[in-house]
C-alpha cells in the first residue's frame, strides 16, 4: 500500500516551523502542516515528486525530490520569501484632489543595487504588498508632481525594514499635516483680532481664527496645514504693525514663533492740497511731536502712542479749521480741504515813504481790503539791528559792573553802528485768496507813482500762489506855481504835451497856489490856467506862476425908433483876437463878458433897417462894464404871404420873388416858402411897385401859378395876405381809344401797348368785350416811343383783316386813338363748276374710245389718275395753309402769355 514519509516547513535555516502551510506533490496530493511545521505523507510510492508549499504571506521555491521507502524523512523546506504590507493613510484630500489615486510603491535592498528595487502599485484605498526574499529593505511612496504642488505629503518620507523569518503588513504611511503658531503684541490693551492663514502658491481654503480682546498679548495657532507656502495676516486696518503679513513655507515640519508687532496707530487724511502736517498731544515728551509732508489725495501715516493729537496744518493754504482733533480710541478719516490760498507781492522803491496797498477782490462778498502803511524790509531789519545793538550795551554795562567787583570780561568786541538805510527799498504784503477769485491790486503813496500802476491776478488754488504780484514805486515830479495877485478858484489845467484833453486839473486855494503831483517825470507837461471874468498869462522866467487880468464885459441895447426891443439884428464886434457875430432874441439885449483890456469895434446890421451908431470903436478898460444903447431906424418893408396848391396844402421850398417896376425896376427881392408855405419878402422899398410871382428858376416842380403875378405898392408899412396858388408840374401820360368796328367782333379783339424796341413783350393788354372804347393805365410822361397794336381771335382761314398799329411819343398829357377793323368773310369754291368743266373731256374720251379702245383706255385711265393727283396735292395745300394760321395763333397767344 506504500509508506509514509514525513517533513518540515521551516521559516528560516534553523528556524521555526510554519503551521497551516498547505504542501501539495504534483498538484494532486495535499496536506497542512502542523503548529511545530511538520506534516506527513500517507501511502507514498517510490518516485520523483515536484513539492509546492502555499502559505499566505509567504512564498516558497517547488523542490524536486525522490522519494523511497529508504527516505522516510524528507529535507526541510524553507520559507524563501515573505510578503511586504502597508497602507497609505490620506485623511484630508487637498482641494484640487477630487479622489485619492494609486501611488506608486517602491521596496529597496539596501545592499544591492537600486536598480534591483520593485514598484508597484497601490489599490485606490491606499494598501499595497510586496514579495521579498529575507533582507534590509527601504520602502518609499512616489507621489505624483500635481498632487505634491496640491500640498499632499506623507510621513516618514521612507521606512527602513528588516525581512527575517515573518512577513511584515503594519507598514504605514499618515498624511503629513503641520501647525502654524505665534503671538501678537499690542502697545497697549488688544482688541477683538483675527489672523488669517491663505495659500499662496496655490488655491485653497482661507482660514481665520478670531482672537479675543484682553492683555497686550494673544497667541494663535492654525492645525492641519498642508506642505506649501502661506500668507499669514492680521485683520486690524487702523493699527500699523511692524509686518502686517508675512509669508511662512510648511515644509515637513511645524511652524512657530509667527510674530506680529503693533508700532502704532493709522491716521488716515484726505487732503485737498499737499501741505505739512504738524502733530501734538497734549502733556507728552516732545518726541510725540511729529511733522508729516503729505500729498493731494488720501493719505495715511502712523501715530506711536495712542491719545488724543492735535492736528495742525502748516502750508501756503488756509483751511476750514486752524486745527483739527484726532482720537486713536475713535478712528475715522480726517478730511482737510483748503479755503484759501496765500499769495504775496512785492513793491520796491528807491525811497523809504508811505506806501498802501489796496486790494479789490472779483467775488462781491468780499470787501475791499486797504494794506499799510508797510514798512520795509529794510526798515525792520535796521530796527532789528538797532534792538540788538541795545541789548549788546546793556549786556556790556552789566558785564563793566561786574567787573568792578572783580569780573574779567573776554568776550570779542561787539558792533555798535547799525548799518545805514540804502536803497532800492522792498515792501511785502500778502492776501488768503479763495480758488478763482480774481483781484486787483493798487498801490498809492503821496510821493511815488508804480509801475504797473495796477496788476490783476488770478488765483487758481491748484498750488501754492507764491508771489503773484511785482510793482516798482520811483519818486514822482511835483509841479507847483501861484497866480498873482493871490486869485481863489483860478483852474490849473496839467496835461502831456501834445495831448487833446487835460491830465489833471487843480484849483488854486485861497492863497492864489497849486501843488500837483506826483507826476511821471520822464514826460514833459504843459501847465495852462483860466477863471471866468479873469485872463491869466504865465509868467516869464518860472514854471507854473500866472499873472491875472480882470476882464471887461459890454452890453448893447437894441431898440426901434418906438422903444421896443429889436430882435434878429447881427451885432459884429471885434478887437485884438477877438471876434463874435451873434444875432439878438426877443429881448434886443446882447452882452459880451471876458473881454480883454483893449479897443473893439461894433456894428449893428439888419435888413429893412439903419442903426445910430452905425459903428464905432470903443475903449475897454480893466474890470469895465460899459451899456451902449443903438436905435434902430426903418427904412424898408416886407411883404407877408403864402403859396398853397388848388386845394390848399402848404407848398414849401417855392422861390418867390418881387420884381421892381418903373422907376424901381433896378430893385428886387426874393425868397423861399418855409414848411407851411409862408414867405416874407423883405427890403421893399417905400413908393416904388413890385410885382410879386413865382422865380422862373428854381421851381421846376411848379407849371404855373394862379395868379401868375400880385402886383403891390409899398407905402410905410408891411403888406401883408399876398398869396398864390400854385400847379404842380403833371408827370403821368394818359392813353385811350376806340375802335370802328362791328359789335360782333368786339368780343375777339384786344389791343397791346409795346415800347418801339422791345415789340417781343406787350408792356399791357386790354380786351374791349363789349365797349367800343379802351383806356390804359396812365405812362410814364419821359416822351418814350410806344407802339399800339390790335389783335383779333378771327381766323384767316374764315376772314380776310388787316390789323392796325399805331406808334406814338408819351410827350404832352394825353393821347387818343381811333383804330378801324372791318374783316370780310370769304365766298367758298362750287363744286358744280368743277364738275362741268371735267364732263366734257369724258365724254370726248368715251367715244374715242368706242373707236379705238385698245389705245383709248390705257390713254384714259392715266389722265384719271392725274387728276386725282392734282386734287389730293390741292386738298394737302389747303390744310397747310390752315395749320399755318393755327400756328400763328398760337404763336400770338403765347407771346400774349409772357
Amino acid at each position: 500500500m506504500g509508506f509514509s514519509v514525513t517533513g518540515r516547513v521551516l521559516n528560516s535555516v534553523d528556524g521555526e516551523g510554519v503551521p497551516d502551510a498547505t504542501v501539495s506533490l504534483n498538484n494532486h496530493i495535499k496536506v497542512i502542516s502542523k503548529e511545530d511545521g511538520s506534516f506527513r505523507l500517507e501511502n507514498m510510492t517510490a518516485g520523483t515528486y515536484t513539492i509546492r508549499v502555499n502559505k499566505e504571506l509567504m512564498f516558497f521555491e517547488p523542490i524536486t525530490v525522490k522519494i523511497a521507502p529508504n527516505t522516510p524523512q524528507l529535507p526541510d523546506i524553507i520559507t524563501a520569501g515573505f510578503s511586504v504590507c502597508g497602507q497609505i493613510s490620506i485623511s484630508h484630500l487637498p482641494e484640487s484632489m477630487k479622489q485619492q489615486g494609486r501611488y506608486k510603491v517602491t521596496l529597496t535592498h539596501r545592499d544591492q543595487d537600486k536598480s534591483s528595487s520593485k514598484t508597484i502599485d497601490s489599490d485606490p484605498q491606499g494598501a499595497f504588498c510586496f514579495q521579498a526574499k529575507p533582507g534590509d529593505y527601504s520602502v518609499h511612496v512616489l507621489l505624483p508632481e500635481m498632487e505634491v504642488k496640491a500640498g499632499l505629503a506623507l510621513q516618514p518620507q521612507a521606512l527602513e525594514v528588516s525581512l527575517v523569518d515573518r512577513p511584515l503588513t503594519d507598514l504605514l504611511f499618515t498624511q503629513f499635516m503641520a501647525s502654524v503658531s505665534g503671538k501678537v503684541y499690542c502697545l497697549a490693551s488688544c482688541d477683538d483680532l483675527s489672523v488669517t492663514l491663505q495659500p499662496v502658491s496655490r488655491q485653497g481654503e482661507r482660514r481665520s481664527v478670531a482672537l479675543p480682546g484682553g492683555g497686550d498679548t494673544l497667541s494663535f495657532s492654525f492645525d492641519s496645514v498642508l506642505p506649501g507656502r502661506y500668507k499669514v495676516s492680521i485683520s486690524h486696518e487702523e493699527w500699523c504693525w511692524k509686518h502686517k503679513s508675512m509669508e511662512v513655507e510648511v515644509l515637513d515640519s511645524d511652524v512657530l514663533g509667527v510674530e506680529f508687532r503693533q508700532i502704532g496707530y493709522i491716521l488716515r487724511c484726505s487732503l485737498s492740497h499737499a501741505i505739512t502736517l504738524e502733530f501734538f498731544q497734549d502733556g507728552s515728551k516732545p518726541e510725540n511731536v511729529g511733522m508729516y509732508n503729505l500729498s493731494k489725495g488720501v493719505n495715511r501715516f502712523c501715530l506711536s502712542k495712542p491719545g488724543v493729537y492735535k492736528v495742525t496744518p502748516r502750508s501756503c493754504h488756509q483751511f476750514e479749521q486752524e486745527f483739527y482733533t484726532y482720537d486713536t480710541s475713535a478712528p475715522s478719516i480726517l478730511t482737510l480741504t483748503a479755503v484759501r490760498h496765500h499769495m504775496t507781492g512785492l513793491i520796491t522803491t528807491d525811497k523809504i515813504l508811505d506806501v498802501t496797498v489796496t486790494i479789490k477782490s472779483s467775488i462781491e462778498s468780499e470787501p475791499a481790503l486797504v494794506l499799510g502803511p508797510l514798512r520795509s524790509l529794510e526798515e525792520q531789519r535796521h530796527e532789528q539791528q538797532l534792538a540788538e545793538i541795545k541789548l549788546r550795551r546793556q549786556e556790556r554795562e552789566r558785564r563793566a559792573a561786574e567787573e568792578d567787583k572783580g569780573a574779567k570780561d573776554d568776550s570779542p568786541p561787539m558792533q555798535e553802528k547799525a548799518d545805514e538805510l540804502t536803497g532800492p527799498f522792498h515792501y511785502e504784503f500778502s492776501y488768503w485768496a479763495r480758488a478763482g477769485e480774481k483781484i486787483t491790486v493798487t498801490p498809492s503813496s503821496k510821493e511815488l507813482l508804480f509801475y504797473p500802476p495796477e496788476v490783476e491776478a488770478t488765483i487758481t488754488g491748484e498750488s501754492c500762489p507764491g508771489r503773484l504780484v511785482e510793482i516798482t514805486g520811483r519818486a514822482g515830479l511835483f509841479l507847483e506855481g501861484k497866480v498873482s495877485p493871490e486869485l481863489q478858484g483860478v483852474e490849473i489845467y496839467i496835461s502831456e504835451k501834445g495831448a487833446a484833453s487835460p491830465l489833471i486839473t487843480v484849483v488854486t486855494n485861497e492863497m492864489g497856489a497849486y501843488s500837483v503831483g506826483p507826476l511821471h517825470s520822464d514826460r514833459h507837461y504843459e501847465i495852462s490856467a483860466s477863471k471866468e471874468g479873469f485872463v491869466l498869462s504865465p509868467v516869464e522866467g518860472t514854471q507854473g506862476d500866472f499873472k491875472a487880468f480882470a476882464l471887461a464885459g459890454v452890453t448893447f441895447k437894441i431898440k426901434s425908433e418906438d422903444g421896443h426891443p429889436l430882435s434878429g439884428v447881427l451885432l459884429s464886434l471885434s478887437g485884438g483876437q477877438f471876434r463874435s457875430n451873434l444875432l439878438t432874441q426877443d429881448t434886443g439885449v446882447l452882452t459880451f463878458n471876458n473881454l480883454s483890456p483893449g479897443q473893439y469895434y461894433f456894428k449893428p446890421m439888419m435888413k429893412e433897417f439903419r442903426f445910430e451908431p452905425a459903428s464905432q470903436m470903443i475903449t475897454v478898460e480893466e474890470g469895465q462894464n460899459l451899456s451902449i444903447d443903438i436905435t434902430g431906424i426903418k427904412t424898408a418893408y416886407s411883404c407877408y404871404g403864402a403859396v398853397q396848391s388848388l386845394s390848399g396844402d402848404a407848398e414849401r421850398d417855392v422861390a418867390v420873388e418881387a420884381v421892381g417896376q418903373g422907376e424901381c425896376s433896378l430893385y428886387s427881392e426874393d425868397t423861399v416858402t418855409d414848411e407851411e408855405g409862408r414867405f416874407r419878402l423883405r427890403g421893399l422899398l417905400p413908393g416904388c411897385k413890385y410885382l410879386i410871382q413865382l422865380r422862373a428858376e428854381g421851381n421846376d416842380h411848379i407849371e404855373r401859378a394862379l395868379p401868375q403875378h400880385r402886383a403891390i405898392e409899398v407905402g410905410s408899412s408891411d403888406i401883408d395876405g399876398v398869396n398864390i396858388i400854385a400847379f404842380r408840374q403833371i408827370s403821368q401820360f394818359d392813353l385811350s381809344g376806340n375802335v370802328h368796328t362791328s359789335p360782333e367782333h368786339l368780343a375777339t379783339l384786344s389791343v397791346k401797348l409795346y415800347k418801339s424796341d422791345n415789340l417781343d413783350n406787350p408792356l399791357n393788354s386790354v380786351s374791349l368785350g363789349q365797349s367800343l372804347f379802351f383806356h390804359f393805365p396812365p405812362l410814364d410822361r419821359d416822351g418814350e416811343s410806344y407802339v399800339l397794336m390790335l389783335y383779333s381771335t378771327l381766323s384767316r382761314s374764315q376772314y380776310d383783316f388787316t390789323l392796325p398799329q399805331v406808334s406814338f411819343t408819351s410827350t404832352g398829357y394825353h393821347k387818343h386813338v381811333t383804330l378801324t377793323f372791318n374783316p370780310t368773310r370769304k365766298v367758298p369754291d362750287q363744286d358744280v363748276a368743277q364738275g362741268s368743266y371735267i364732263a366734257l373731256p369724258l365724254t370726248l374720251l368715251l367715244l374715242l374710245a368706242a373707236y379705238n379702245h385698245e389705245k383709248v383706255i390705257p390713254l384714259l385711265l392715266q389722265l384719271v389718275n392725274r387728276i386725282q393727283g392734282v386734287r389730293s396735292m390741292a386738298q394737302a395745300s389747303g390744310d397747310s395753309a390752315v395749320l399755318d394760321e393755327a400756328k400763328r395763333q398760337a404763336k400770338r397767344q403765347k407771346a400774349r402769355r409772357t
